[in-house]
């Protein structure tokens, strides 16, 4: 037969009878009760935060910096350096309209990228009808005609023309280009890439001057 202590250690049958728990027993129960509660909410942290430890947290910071410090490529933000005395070719034309303002028109470089080629200019205006510390734009140096360069390429039989989207060709904006009296100037345009092997091509910048012959085209 089952039997049950009292608080006085007596041993009585538990057949009809509703033991009386001890302090000692009460106080077991509820340290048995407080565990598993205590062990439940662990087991809850651990499911919400993943697991996590103090590893897997570097690691995370350690991918979070790499993927701050540039692209998939591993290229880093730059900055376009162009060094206005750094051309490969120039020369100084009259302005269209004018019989004393002249222009020095130099071409910095024709680089490809992916789909398309980017030709980067240097314009230095030399007005004698404006003071030095006037505002000469592109649409001035260009005898008030917009700019629109294009590149030739003989051998082949093609001509490119700066890319048009929606009326607006990729390049410097005529009017709003612009530098002082005999202070240089960057413009560029975009074309779409060269669809034939070439190594060199003819630039026209505006029709009233003579072209730039063999210019050499490079990869970036």
């Amino acid at each position: 037969m089952l039997t049950w202590k009292t608080e006085n250690d007596e041993a009585v049958g538990i057949g009809g009878f509703v033991p009386r728990l001890t302090a000692e027993s009460s106080f077991n129960v509820i340290s048995r009760k407080l565990t598993r509660g205590l062990a439940g909410a662990a087991l809850c942290i651990l499911a919400v935060t993943g697991c996590s430890s103090p590893q897997d947290s570097d690691s995370k910071d350690k991918d979070s910096s790499a993927d701050g410090g540039g692209d998939k490529d591993g290229a880093k933000p730059g900055v376009e350096n162009i060094d206005p005395d750094d051309v490969i070719v120039k020369q100084d034309v009259k302005v269209p309209g004018s019989s004393e303002d002249k222009v020095t028109v130099g071409i910095h470089s024709l680089e490809v990228r992916g789909k398309t080629q980017t030709l980067t200019m240097v314009i230095t205006p030399h007005f004698k009808s404006a003071a030095d510390d006037d505002a000469i734009s592109v649409y001035d140096a260009w005898g008030e005609e917009r700019f629109f360069p294009q590149l030739i390429d003989a051998d082949n039989l093609k001509v490119y023309s700066p890319i048009s989207d929606t009326y607006e060709e990729w390049t410097s904006d005529s009017v709003f280009t612009k530098t002082t009296n005999n202070q240089p100037m960057t413009a560029w345009a975009v074309f779409k890439a060269p669809e034939n092997d070439i190594d060199s091509v003819d630039i026209r910048v505006q029709e009233s001057w003579p072209k730039f012959t063999d210019v050499p085209v490079t990869e970036s």
